[in-house]
């Protein structure tokens, strides 16, 4: 696997006024004589203007400051030049709050200390993916993203060398930062630095930092061209967010406890998993009671759970206790950038790689994709119900690896991504489900084992495929030598390995010839799912 890839960045909402980046003019956020349209938070560090360029000098004894904007954005592309002291820590805040006194929000780092050598976890990673050893070089994480008095780093460059050194000590540098909805992606001198997932904040001010110093020493950090493309706000009430009552908490031992919503007596309920995340039925399910204060689960049979400080608290018959923290479990490809010779099937900007399918049409593509799917403002395809399914236009081999990623958008979903338009990977909502096989599971080849693992995420957060595919060899006359056959992972799991696709089951055995090449069919089934970031390497 390259280990440039990145994470990318889930932090909000549905825009109510969303505009495409073609249609919003550019426009200065400062006026380079003034400080008009800003105003300061937090500390006391002094921002004034000079020669064109806002400077930010440090100050004794104060917290962390920034220079903050009046007005508030959601989605947009934000650029800035910054020109820092070496030593001095700062960072431009976007979808920023002020709350309990304090700036707190998603920050594209400015780290500039290239003296200091780096010790500390995670260790940064080199081209080929080895361990840069520990006391060897800087830090440098300039252009990843830190959120601010929340929850720390969400987008390190650990994995990302070319990042790491695009930073230029001493000069000039320009900044660029994309957020559409649920995605943001940072940019260092022109190259892609992080791409993370946080639906903390839908909409904020941009703030710039000029960090606290423990030893006080006269530094200063300068930004000039500020502009931003203003694409609208996002409306929170409306968001496709993951629900924030479902999730899943995890303890030492093994066990497993996951909520979701059942939708059939519309009340949340809990799975408690002694045998973690094996698909079976779960070792017991509680209800959600409302009481003041927070909210219990039970049952009848003297399971109760709850919410005690900063642990999610489990206790059933036999003297049972679980004391668990939530998760926070997601795909450790999610956001994995395509390497040097990759086909990039959908970046997020066109589906011109791609082409719609009529009904019972498997091989042969008669719409451009366009016509039939959605392109979101976040960047994501979204298959229509009731609409055609695509297929690549181009028809592939042997795969080194195929990347995909998915979320389901709520609703159960029966989809799937079928290899030469023929085998098919189930996509579906296994979570806390153990209706059938499991989402990624091979949905349509007989003497395939039952999968004894269920990695599935909930509805809303972002999954994976990482597949590596064999094409079938064929004889002279068309019969088949050897079968197709697959390696499988899902969210970063081993589901298969080396599985042989024998041959399809039922009708669908009859849709198209076995052929040693053919394009990667996304299907429509009913209801709404998206995609994005998809790659192959054949």
């Amino acid at each position: 696997m390259n280990m440039k890839r990145l994470f990318l960045s889930l932090t909000a909402l549905l825009a109510v006024t969303v505009v495409t980046a073609r249609e919003a003019a550019w426009e200065s956020l400062f006026d380079g004589k003034s400080l008009k349209g800003w105003k300061t938070m937090g500390g006391k560090a002094v921002y004034r203007v000079e020669k064109g360029a806002i400077v930010g000098e440090t100050a004794p004894n104060t917290p962390n400051t920034f220079l903050c904007t009046e007005r508030e954005f959601g989605n947009f592309n934000l650029e800035f030049e910054f020109l820092v002291d070496e030593g001095l820590n700062s960072g431009v805040m976007f979808r920023a709050v002020f709350a309990d006194g304090l700036v707190r929000g998603n920050q594209y780092e400015i780290d500039p200390d290239k003296t200091t050598l780096y010790k500390s976890e995670p260790q940064n990673r080199d081209a080929e993916g080895n361990l840069v050893p520990a006391g060897t070089q800087p830090r440098s994480w300039t252009g990843g993203v830190y959120d601010e008095k929340r929850k720390g780093w969400i987008g390190d460059l650990t994995l990302n060398p070319e990042a790491r050194a695009a930073f230029k000590p001493g000069q000039w540098n320009k900044g660029r930062v994309e957020a559409y909805k649920d995605g943001v992606r940072t940019y260092i001198n022109g190259v892609l630095a992080a791409s993370v997932v946080d639906y903390e904040t839908p909409n904020g001010f941009i703030g710039l930092q000029v960090h606290a110093v423990p030893e006080f020493k006269k530094m200063q950090v300068r930004f000039r061209n500020i502009r931003i493309q203003d694409l609208g706000l996002n409306d929170p009430a409306t968001a496709e967010v993951p629900d924030a009552r479902v999730g899943e908490w995890i303890d030492d031992s093994g066990t497993v406890v996951q909520s979701y919503f059942d939708k059939s007596e519309n009340v949340y309920k809990l799975w408690v998993r002694k045998e973690g995340y094996r698909h079976v039925a779960p070792t017991a399910v509680l209800t959600a009671c409302s009481e003041p204060g927070g909210v219990r689960y039970a049952n009848d049979e003297g399971w109760n759970a709850a919410t005690e400080g900063k642990k999610f608290v489990v206790t059933g018959p036999d003297g049972f206790r679980f004391e668990g923290r939530r998760s926070g479990r997601k795909s450790p490809t999610l956001g994995a950038v395509a390497p040097e010779g990759a086909v990039v099937l959908f970046d997020g900007r066109d589906l011109d790689q791609w082409g719609a399918a009529k009904h019972k049409e498997w091989l042969t593509w008669s719409y451009e994709a366009a016509e039939k799917v959605k392109l979101t403002p976040a960047g994501d395809i979204e298959l229509v119900p009731g609409n055609q399914s695509i297929l690549t236009k181009r028809s592939f081999g042997d795969i080194k690896r195929l990347h995909v990623e998915f979320r389901l958008l709520g609703d159960v979903t029966n989809g799937g991504l079928y290899y030469m338009s023929r085998w098919e990977f189930n996509i579906k909502d296994s979570w806390c489900s153990v209706k059938g096989d499991p989402c990624c599971a091979v949905g349509n080849i007989d003497g395939v084992a039952p999968l004894d693992w269920n990695w599935a995420l909930p509805p809303m957060v972002w999954q994976t495929m990482d597949i590596e595919y064999t094409a079938p060899k064929l004889a002279e006359d068309g019969s088949v030598v050897e079968h197709a056959r697959a390696t499988m992972y899902h969210n970063g799991k081993l589901v298969y390995k080396d599985l042989e696709m024998g041959p399809v089951r039922g009708a669908g055995g009859g849709r198209t010839p076995i052929t040693n090449r053919g394009p990667i069919y996304l299907q429509e089934h009913g209801t709404a799912y998206q995609f994005r970031n998809i790659w192959i390497v054949e």
